[in-house]
């Protein structure tokens, strides 16, 4: 019996600490379909209830290997409470590419979608862009629905239709490391359902 609780013990050890289930990676360049920027590659983890991004950004001739130390690490990013996908996709548009953080989810009060978008500025991983649509069952009545699509460049925030123009806030503001599930709601971007 010693000697299995030895052995165990070892493969425990022999684990990465905090090993986690890859959910979803995606690569690409920062830059575009040009290829002319940084290539990056990006990594989606459950972490308990959250949703953990990684980033490992690397050099211009390639997608970096993960066994690297990453360059962002954000442990809660997300929710991925309920979640039925969890995806991580890349958009290849005329300002560079956008990192996308796709999260459907279903329980038996609600379903959803919410998009946080990303991209690599001035050094800085940035927040530039959070969509979420909810739908809440009622007890009696039908379901009630939440949009709200916030686009951080031009500092707007649609909610059910109506526009609205936001405080300007500063570059750091949109910085991604302290980004979380529900900042959009926090910092007033988007309103809570009564």
């Amino acid at each position: 019996m010693h000697k299995l609780s030895a052995l165990i013990l070892s493969m425990i050890l022999a684990l990465p600490a905090g090993a986690q289930t890859v959910l979803s990676e995606a690569s690409g360049n920062w830059a575009g379909a040009s290829n002319q920027g940084f290539f990056f590659l990006a990594r989606l983890t459950q972490n308990e209830d959250k949703l953990r991004l990684t980033i490992w950004n690397g050099a211009m001739e390639g997608v970096p290997s993960p066994d690297a130390e990453p360059e962002f690490d954000n442990p809660a990013i997300a929710l991925g409470a309920f979640a039925t996908r969890q995806a991580l996709e890349v958009l290849d548009g005329p300002d560079g590419a956008i990192l996308q953080i796709v999260v459907e989810y279903a329980d038996e009060e609600a379903e959803g979608r919410s998009v946080t978008q990303l991209q690599f500025i001035d050094n800085q991983y940035t927040v530039v862009g959070y969509a979420g649509h909810s739908t809440f069952q009622a007890l009696d009545g039908p379901p009630e629905t939440r949009d709200c699509e916030v686009d951080l460049w031009r500092m707007t925030s649609t909610e059910n239709g109506t526009t609205r123009q936001l405080e300007p806030v500063g570059f750091e503001a949109l910085n991604a490391s302290d980004w979380t599930w529900d900042a959009a709601f926090e910092r007033g971007f988007c309103t809570r359902a009564d």
